[in-house]
């Protein structure tokens, strides 16, 4: 069961990135708004597309554990792009322009919060509240096994010998497909451009076989 699934959703996974990198290439000519915190975000949400795309390029090719491993950076890109545009960040920044904008000794210091600290402090935000809460529960539902197909752990040791279930592929490609559909919109907002986000709308529509259905 869900073989079949997945050689449908597999193609269909690509052709919805192969339109997310058309409409970046876009947003590239448009280019963020001016402000640094602006062009981080944007910066962030790139990061974000290409561990996605890699990430299904791995696990059709058979390496599922790499492709799973790369969820998880997909995921808090997007987060840390949403902390920079949402959350307040201005004594970071401040850290941020007196390091000189920066040097390799001085990136330590500079890391940004962990992510549960992002998430508390995009609770107190004017950040969009169900796109958090949805990317709550994603990270609910996943955290235990990002961390352990990130960091080499039992989980990925024992699901790497025995073999995946095509389900397990199936749901982890379409909850990751969610996370870059809300990235894509993160990225288009960037640019200030009202009309940028249209073809994101219309991708739900086209693609919704790829993605998870969300329950209000």
């Amino acid at each position: 069961m869900y073989e079949r699934e997945l050689e449908a959703l597999l193609p269909r996974c690509f052709e919805m990135y192969d339109f997310m990198a058309e409409h970046i290439e876009q947003l590239h000519h448009l280019e963020p708004m001016p402000d640094i915190k602006w062009r981080m975000a944007f910066q962030s949400g790139i990061l974000s597309f290409e561990h996605g795309i890699s990430s299904l390029k791995l696990i059709a090719d058979g390496f599922a554990s790499s492709g799973f491993a790369l969820m998880r950076p997909q995921y808090e890109s997007l987060i840390r792009g949403f902390w920079l545009m949402h959350a307040d960040t201005d004594s970071w920044f401040t850290k941020l322009k007196t390091a000189g904008m920066v040097g390799p000794n001085e990136l330590n210091k500079l890391e940004t919060p962990m992510i549960a600290d992002m998430l508390k402090s995009l609770d107190k935000s004017d950040a969009p509240a169900h796109i958090l809460n949805q990317l709550k529960v994603f990270r609910g539902i996943n955290n235990t096994s990002f961390n352990s197909f990130t960091h080499s752990g039992l989980i990925a040791l024992m699901s790497n010998s025995t073999g995946y279930q095509p389900k397990l592929i199936y749901d982890a490609l379409r909850n990751c497909n969610a996370v870059a559909a809300i990235n894509l919109q993160m990225l288009s907002i960037l640019t200030g451009y009202e009309e940028a986000i249209e073809p994101v709308r219309g991708m739900h529509y086209q693609f919704v076989d790829c993605l998870p259905i969300v329950h209000a």
